[in-house]
């Protein structure tokens, strides 16, 4: 068996660095490139925060109101109802 060596041109790693730093600038510009994504999501987000926590708020206090009924005062107010009616 016979082992072959190979030996590299040097004119090569030239070629491999001009790669790599295109690949480097590639890559920072993606970078970039999604960053500025991610703060345009961001400052959406945070822009619309208000209106979102504003909403929960409210769908929390009709939701606590209407199990607070459920829970409590809706059989006296059931019969309270069937007391007015016999009344009639």
């Amino acid at each position: 068996m016979e082992i072959e060596y190979i030996y590299p041109d040097p004119n090569d790693d030239k070629d491999i660095r001009k790669q790599i730093k295109a690949i480097e600038r590639q890559n920072t510009l993606g970078c970039l490139t999604s960053l500025l994504v991610l703060f345009i999501v961001l400052f959406v987000f945070l822009s619309l925060l208000p209106f979102m926590l504003a909403v929960l708020g409210w769908s929390i206090l009709f939701l606590s109101v209407y199990v607070l009924y459920k829970a409590y005062l809706e059989a006296y107010i059931l019969n309270f109802i069937e007391w007015l009616k016999s009344k009639r």
